[in-house]
């Protein structure tokens, strides 16, 4: 069966103008608002508890922020509603009970994300079997993109005390994913926190994990599947796409857009459905059938065979099926979802285990690991690497392509490209040949190689500066970068974006986040305490990056690096996310960086001047 997100929110992406509410109703909203919010800061609870009432005064606040989402007159009512059981949670909270924890059917729960502090909402159904005894199946759904999806709208689809659909004896997790960015950045980032917080409040069977999804939900399954696939026990993805040249029809990037493109396009990890059950879907004639597609036929070029079953394809030496639903648009056809969730109920019954064989494949080593080997440092980034690895009584047998450091999980013998070592564990590539890891020299590694964007997906802090800059017109616009990134950030990634001032930055800060530093080294204190130790030079007198020089009177450097105060976290140097409103606005697949790891701006027009990608070794290497 189809979730109830799913059948809300994958409709048509275009509307007429929204509801214009009215000035009574809006002060209706706010006044029941300032109540409940009241409310909340006199709770004495665990923050988890309080998550689960905050995330209905959040969705008051968002759409009285955004009124231009009032779609329809029932989200004036559905406001209310919403607050009202707010209301009610804080008022249960407030007598020490939380009833809605043993809540069977549909209902809406939340957390507080680590990226920004922000609430964000997810819902659940659980059935009536569910009693907590024993560790049980969960399945993670993704929605599809809707034009008229909110916090009110979501919390509204999962508030109506429904019953879990007849049959259903697993618990299911309903993504909100920050609305519809494609599970990209910090959208991808909440299916892990709100996984989490599931299985912090349910006894979730961690080897019964299915991931499915349909249309933005089916492309983020491809995503998020393909480069975690030691996480889930099976995947359901249903049209969606794959790759973005050809789905957002764009013609030629500069090299350090084209390059990125390998971090989200799931084409390029295809061969990691080999490692887990797979159900690729879509409908004959919808046109996003050619994700599914795609990924089918990348497969067979790597050696896979599958026999036509009508218009399906069964592969005969994978847990794979590819399934089309007859004369279909774009949605599951009845006898093709009968068909999958017979499959996805025989992987979960099997329940995931550490396979024998991996073949695995990365362009990042932001996605690095499957199973029982994790890939620490690539040779070339953004170029294709694998692992194929055996294991047998123990010991492990891997081959590799473009990898300098790899870990092999275990205790046994290990060959690496035919070296013999006798046991597993951390190994580097030195002039051709493999050894035990023995230097922790700067190169990339995982969640710290890039690009700018990347900071995003983890705990961050954007600076702001309060002392004397070296240009005031530059300084102006860097803050103008800030006020840019803050609106698109509330806005499309549904959370504000923390902000503190030079003086005020903590060692705690430096300790735990990526900063994101604003201003240049005169106007910055932060700045001034790191640029020296980047690969830039910013003086009054000019800016180097290269070899190349700028005029330090119409120019800024923008940038991501290592954090010279705390290596374990990003410095970025004035920016925020590199696409904007009109590509947040389009579609998903546009959400990819379009300034590498570093560039340099001109002063007002934005142009870029220069840009280009770290080696791994986090050195300079311009385009």
């Amino acid at each position: 069966m189809r979730s109830c997100i799913a059948l809300l929110f994958s409709a048509a992406l275009s509307l007429a103008a929204p509801y214009q509410p009215t000035a009574a109703e809006k002060a209706r909203i706010a006044a029941r608002l300032r109540e409940l919010e009241g409310k909340i800061q006199k709770l004495r609870a665990p923050d988890d508890l309080i998550a689960d009432v905050a995330v209905y005064a959040k969705a008051a606040e968002w759409i009285l922020r955004y009124p231009e989402e009032f779609f329809t007159p029932a989200y004036v009512a559905n406001a209310l509603a919403e607050l009202d059981r707010g209301i009610e949670r804080a008022n249960q909270l407030e007598r020490g009970a939380s009833p809605w924890t043993q809540q069977k059917g549909r209902l809406v729960r939340g957390y507080r994300s680590r990226v920004d502090g922000s609430i964000q909402p997810y819902g659940m159904i659980i059935p009536e079997s569910y009693d907590g005894s024993k560790p049980v199946r969960l399945d993670v759904v993704l929605h599809g993109k809707g034009a008229t999806l909110n916090e009110v709208s979501f919390l509204a689809a999962h508030d109506a005390a429904a019953p879990a659909p007849a049959g259903q004896d697993h618990l299911q997790l309903e993504v909100f994913g920050r609305t519809n960015n494609g599970y990209r950045w910090a959208g991808e980032t909440d299916v892990f926190e709100a996984l989490e917080s599931v299985q912090k409040r349910y006894r979730i069977d961690p080897r019964r994990i299915v991931l499915r999804g349909f249309s933005m939900g089916g492309a983020g399954v491809w995503h998020i599947g393909l480069h975690y696939p030691d996480r889930w026990v099976a995947l359901e993805a249903g049209a969606g796409f794959v790759e973005t040249h050809r789905y957002a029809k764009i013609g030629a990037l500069p090299p350090y857009q084209d390059a990125t493109l390998s971090i989200y396009d799931a084409l390029d990890y295809a061969l990691d459905a080999v490692d887990l059950p797979v159900v690729g879907y879509g409908g004959e004639i919808d046109p996003q059938l050619v994700a599914s597609a795609s990924i089918r036929e990348a497969l067979m070029q790597a050696g896979y065979h599958f026999t036509p079953d009508g218009l399906n394809w069964r592969a005969t030496d994978l847990r794979a099926i590819f399934l089309v639903g007859p004369q279909t648009p774009h949605r599951f056809h009845p006898e093709s979802k009968k068909i999958s969730d017979e499959f996805l109920d025989r992987a979960a019954a099997e329940g995931l285990h550490d396979p024998e064989r991996i073949r695995f494949v990365t362009y990042t080593e932001r996605y690095n690991r499957c199973f029982w080997v994790t890939v620490d440092e690539l040779e070339q980034q953004y170029q294709r690497a694998t692992v194929e690895a055996r294991r047998s009584g123990g010991a492990a047998e891997v081959s590799t392509k473009n990898i300098q450091r790899l870990t092999v999980a275990g205790s046994g013998e290990v060959r690496v490209d035919g070296q013999k070592f006798p046991e597993a564990g951390s190994f580097e590539k030195q002039g051709g040949a493999w050894r035990p890891v023995r230097d922790s020299k700067l190169h990339k590694m995982h969640g710290l190689q890039g690009p700018i964007d990347d900071a995003f997906l983890e705990p961050f802090l954007c600076v702001r500066p309060t002392g004397k800059p070296y240009q005031a017109k530059v300084n102006d616009y860097t803050l103008g970068v800030l006020e840019r990134f803050r609106k698109e950030f509330a806005k499309f990634f549904r959370g504000d974006v923390p902000v503190k001032d030079d003086r005020a930055v903590s060692d705690a800060d430096i300790a735990g986040r990526n900063l994101v530093l604003f201003g240049d080294p005169g106007s910055n204190r932060v700045m001034a305490r790191v640029i020296r130790k980047l690969p830039v030079r910013w003086t009054r007198s000019g800016i180097e990056v290269g070899g190349r020089k700028f005029s330090v009177a119409d120019h800024m450097p923008v940038l991501i690096y290592p954090n010279p105060l705390n290596p374990k976290h990003y410095v970025v140097i004035n920016s925020g996310h590199t696409f904007h409103q009109k590509d947040l606005e389009g579609t998903n697949a546009l959400l990819f960086p379009r300034l590498g790891d570093f560039a340099v701006i001109g002063v007002p027009d934005g142009e870029v001047a220069t840009a280009g990608l770290f080696d791994e070794n986090w050195s300079l290497r311009p385009e």
